[in-house]
């Protein structure tokens, strides 16, 4: 579940603490204000494991998707953990004690780690903090440049802790867990920055239509240069396109064809900066790389009843789904609720109600928010029959609010939180 995945976030922390009090630095006596640096390095220490951790999320290794759910899992508890390290850079400059007159070698990293720090971190949280929002105004495009720098002040903070005379070096436990963090998140920044690019699945793809559907959406079929690339029903991808500033960094989309087909599909809505652009000036013929496929949204892994909630181009998923399932008799029976403003915004829509009317298991209701009002719990719970069937397994996909609305409500249900399974598709 999403929320004990979140539990690393203290988890680390406490660890790193319980060391520094079970295996204490050594006080000779010599250090008037010993308390306060102790209680300093334990602060500034637990940052830099926690900065490290986030390195290491940022890897998008396998093994931790797995972990963590689900890339959107992972990068969600990458955002949390860098809003704590955020916290922790400034209780370390409270609480370390400066030494008057005396200006030891490390100081200088230190001003220069934490300043870095403090800006990417900033920037990385702007869209999140009204205040900052309305001051700091970054594109996807340059916050990704700028992310990129992380480590480095990373490894400036290194510089800093071992240069200031560090009681941390008197105690071996705390040491072991420092230098391990440490490590890690170097290893990890060299790794992202230098070698991923040659490890992760990707695949050289050539764009050979742009479908315009309607007046904000496209959809983008690509064919393969060489190889497909391996998904599954459900998954999104990264895809760059090559000959074009704007369209040439990575950005993430929902795959909306099915596996087994050729090509693969995209559906692009234009909500923002990018992918507006993107709507407006991709064009047949481009080439471009993607990788993939990324995501743990798996309708197969739920029980036999079924509920699906899309809101918007959060279809994609869907689509994906209802292109994939298998021909006769179903194993799930599915609800497939589909909820958009008006029918122009409906993509898709003749197809999966064509979907529906060849399977029996499978229901589709499209309910339009400017006719019949905003989808509410007690709708979709009318949609289903009456109530939520017991042991109801429930998929989202849509705007945030949205999804974090319902899950409260079908919790209030008596859904479990198990049951209900979304994805988080925001990576800043």
């Amino acid at each position: 579940m999403p929320q004990l995945r979140q539990l690393w976030i203290l988890l680390l922390p406490l660890i790193n603490a319980c060391a520094w009090l079970a295996f204490p630095p050594v006080d000779h006596g010599d250090r008037p204000d010993f308390a306060l640096r102790y209680m300093g390095e334990i602060v500034g220490s637990t940052m830099m494991i926690m900065m490290a951790f986030t390195l290491v999320l940022a890897t998008r290794w396998r093994v931790l998707e797995r972990l963590f759910g689900g890339l959107d899992q992972m990068y969600a508890v990458h955002r949390n953990a860098g809003t704590l390290v955020f916290l922790l850079l400034f209780a370390h400059m409270l609480v370390m004690p400066l030494q008057p007159g005396q200006v030891p070698p490390g100081r200088a990293p230190g001003y220069i780690a934490f300043g870095g720090f403090v800006i990417l971190i900033l920037l990385s949280l702007a869209p999140r903090l009204p205040v900052i929002r309305r001051i700091v105004r970054i594109g996807y495009r340059s916050w990704r440049i700028s992310h990129r720098f992380i480590g480095i002040f990373f490894i400036i903070g290194t510089a800093h802790a071992f240069l200031v005379d560090p009681l941390v070096t008197t105690t071996i436990v705390p040491f072991v867990l420092l230098m391990i963090g440490i490590v890690s998140g170097i290893v990890s920044y060299l790794y992202t920055e230098l070698l991923a690019r040659f490890v992760r699945r990707r695949a050289g793809y050539k764009v050979r239509q742009v479908r315009r559907l309607g007046t904000s959406a496209v959809e983008v079929v690509l064919a393969p240069e060489r190889r497909k690339l391996t998904f599954k029903a459900g998954q999104f991808l990264f895809i760059r396109f090559k000959g074009n500033r704007v369209l040439s960094e990575w950005h993430p989309f929902t795959i909306s064809s099915p596996p087994g087909e050729p090509n693969l599909r995209l559906t692009i809505l234009a909500a923002g900066d990018y992918t507006d652009y993107l709507t407006r000036h991709l064009q047949p013929e481009m080439r471009a790389v993607v990788e993939g496929g990324y995501g743990a949204l798996d309708y197969r892994k739920g029980g036999p009843n079924q509920l699906w909630i899309a809101g918007g181009i959060g279809v994609t998923p869907f689509l994906s789904w209802i292109r994939d399932l298998p021909e006769g008799q179903l194993a799930y029976r599915i609800d497939f609720i589909y909820t958009v403003r008006s029918k122009e915004d409906a993509l898709f829509a003749d197809e999966l109600l064509e979907a529906a009317g060849r399977h029996d298991q499978l229901k589709v209701h499209i309910h339009y928010s400017a006719e019949e009002g905003r989808l509410t719990a007690d709708r979709v719970a009318a949609l289903m029959g009456g109530g939520m069937q017991a042991g109801v397994s429930v998929y989202m996909c849509g705007p945030t609010q949205m999804l974090a609305q319902f899950r409260r409500d079908f919790r209030r249900m008596g859904v479990p939180t198990s049951r209900i399974h979304y994805e988080q598709f925001r990576f800043r």
